[in-house]
């Protein structure tokens, strides 16, 4: 009688990380490099670099950013990095060994201030809450 052969192979964890997610930390990291230290620009200076998307194919990365500032202040800045995506993009191609540099489409991340809303509204309730309680 023969005895059937296990294969670990089959049994193999995928990677921690796909190489989307570390091409995406990488062109995070650089693009971050980039508007800080070589972009002229004034408004570009007071922007983080919070997340990277990238397509599927990794032809297109989406670059989140934050800053202090009003909604026109944001739109503007949201515009001059735009615009400054293609010098970015040439920037990557000297700093980072890829096949091919993803175009990138930079975009306000609201992420932060829905959070704080939430932690708002839930504050709120807690409040009101404990006023019930009490009377």
């Amino acid at each position: 009688m023969k005895q059937k052969e296990h294969s670990i192979s089959r049994f193999v964890m995928p990677r921690d990380f796909s190489r989307s997610t570390r091409v995406s930390e990488l062109i995070q990291r650089e693009v971050a490099n980039v508007v800080q230290q070589s972009m002229n620009d004034p408004r570009a200076a007071a922007v983080t670099i919070t997340h990277t998307r990238m397509t599927r194919d990794m032809s297109s990365a989406r670059i989140f950013f934050i800053m202090q500032g009003d909604k026109q202040a944001i739109k503007e800045t949201e515009k001059v990095l735009n615009k400054a995506s293609g010098f970015i993009r040439h920037e990557l191609i000297s700093r980072i060994e890829l096949r091919y540099i993803p175009k990138l489409h930079f975009a306000y991340d609201q992420s932060i201030e829905r959070g704080l809303r939430i932690g708002k509204l839930i504050d709120d309730v807690m409040y009101k809450e404990r006023g019930k309680n009490k009377g």
